[in-house]
């Protein structure tokens, strides 16, 4: 079968590998589609500390279950599942409190076993165990569920920040994950959306979303544009989608009294801290917030959510690549000139997909 090996620091090359075969416990999914993470952008780039090539990287996994083992008894052939990827053990405090994402023995697709980026991908047993398949809806094309999983951790961000009814949330960045965190917000009914980026052709891609407020960084002061849209008062919540020291001290600024701010990426790893005003966490009793990855229920609320039109994986999703061209993809998301983008290995089979995402560009 056909896989993109991740042979290390800017290496990705497409090769004939054995077929996974099926093992106790494990089931063999055929890959629809799976999306690009930032993450596999930066692991591809400058490699990653947990990750030993050569391996199979992409976690948002969308596909058809063509295998059980017979041990396996809660699926099912020809049904269609996304994979979450993070898997816990199972026993921990965390794990038995639904926070499978902070398991201290946690294992992760792509990163200890192959990922998405080929044909046909074995799900292990530790994944089967902790319930990291979740069916896709019969309304929810492949391509719209390849988004679940960054949506997913969204949602987890979400339900540690608690956005109210009729909040002010200024989110900081304007990609594929700063755009699903507006929309969430919005669902949950604040009461205005601010998108700040430094790019204005960024800002310019995300207006079909329609949120109330966009903010070019590189061209005014964001912190004393949300200043003046609130009357002085700020942003009740703050979701920093933006890994930079900057954005991250911003958000801290343009935060309002008693207001939270979600530091929803890490920083890169030699740059590691930021400079607070403390006194501002202090007078204004800001609450600060940092969130990592999801657990297996918030992909199923992820596509539950797509499936509601809630959040408009449609207008996320840009462009699909064959598998073959999957060095292209990266290079858009790179260059910024996709949103959202997804690799195929069968893009015969998801043709008439298409026809529900006419915007979608193919790249093959």
């Amino acid at each position: 079968m056909k896989a993109a090996v991740y042979g290390g620091i800017g290496k990705i090359e497409i090769k004939d590998i054995e077929k996974p075969k099926i093992e106790q416990g494990t089931v063999l999914i055929k890959v629809k589609t799976c999306a690009i993470c930032g993450g596999d952008l930066r692991t591809f780039r400058f490699g990653h500390k947990a990750i030993k090539p050569p391996i199979v990287l992409g976690h948002e996994i969308a596909g058809e279950i063509v295998e059980v083992a017979s041990d396996v008894k809660k699926y099912s052939v020809g049904q269609r599942v996304i994979v979450a990827p993070a898997i816990g053990c199972g026993s921990c405090s965390y794990c038995l409190s639904g926070w499978q994402n902070m398991c201290y023995h946690r294992t992760t697709i792509a990163h200890h076993y192959n990922g998405g980026f080929e044909e046909y991908m074995l799900v292990p047993a530790a994944a089967i165990k902790a319930g990291n398949i979740n069916y896709i809806p019969d309304e929810v094309t492949y391509l719209e569920a390849s988004l679940a999983e960054p949506l997913a951790c969204v949602l987890n961000a979400q339900e540690v920040i608690d956005v109210k009814l009729g909040n002010t949330v200024a989110v900081i960045g304007a990609g594929p994950i700063g755009c699903m965190h507006a929309e969430v917000a919005r669902a949950k009914g604040a009461g205005k959306v601010f998108i700040i980026n430094r790019s204005e052709k960024r800002l310019e891609s995300t207006k079909k979303f329609g949120f109330d407020e966009y903010i070019c960084s590189g061209k005014t002061d964001a912190v004393k544009e949300v200043m003046n849209l609130t009357d002085g008062l700020g942003a009740n919540v703050v979701i920093v989608t933006a890994g930079s020291a900057e954005a991250e001290k911003m958000g801290i600024n343009m935060a309002s009294k008693m207001g939270k701010v979600c530091f929803f990426a890490g920083l890169p790893k030699d740059q590691p801290t930021v400079e607070l005003d403390s006194n501002l966490l202090h007078y204004r009793q800001i609450t600060v917030y940092g969130t990592f990855s999801s657990a297996p229920r918030h992909n199923a609320l992820a596509l539950e959510m797509i499936r509601s039109g809630k959040v408009s994986a449609r207008d996320i999703l840009t462009h699909v690549v064959t598998l073959d061209k999957i060095v292209d993809g990266m290079k858009l998301v790179k260059n910024r000139d996709a949103l959202r983008v997804s690799v195929t290995p069968c893009i015969d089979e998801i043709g008439d997909e298409f026809k529900k995402l006419p915007g979608v560009k193919v790249v093959k």
